[in-house]
């Protein structure tokens, strides 16, 4: 399954530095990317990770995101959106990965 190989984190990598200073005074769940990073740097893995990202809870945003992504097909990281920065992230996983796929395909 897709999503069991990026909780190990192989495949996509996540939400990339470019989006987090796009996105740096975008306040999602009452924080900026760069504090929701910070957070979730302080917490040096122990959460666990998806994509290469480490988790602030139990990477249930990033599964969701990622799960939401693929049922409506999404093949741009620019089209994610969320109510919170792990949901984005997975998403964008997603995303890049089936961007990634598609352009070696062509």
């Amino acid at each position: 399954m897709a999503i069991a190989g990026l909780l190990l984190g192989f495949g996509a990598s996540g939400c990339s530095k470019q989006q987090a200073t796009a996105d740096k005074n975008k306040v999602v769940a009452g924080e900026t990317y760069e504090e929701f990073d910070q957070r979730r740097d302080a917490l040096g893995g122990t959460r666990g990770s998806f994509a290469g990202q480490g988790c602030t809870q139990d990477c249930s945003g990033h599964e969701a995101g990622y799960a939401w992504a693929e049922e409506k097909g999404i093949t741009d990281p620019d089209h994610c959106g969320g109510k919170s920065w792990s949901f984005i992230e997975g998403c964008r996983a997603y995303a890049e990965q089936a961007s990634a796929e598609g352009e070696q395909g062509e």
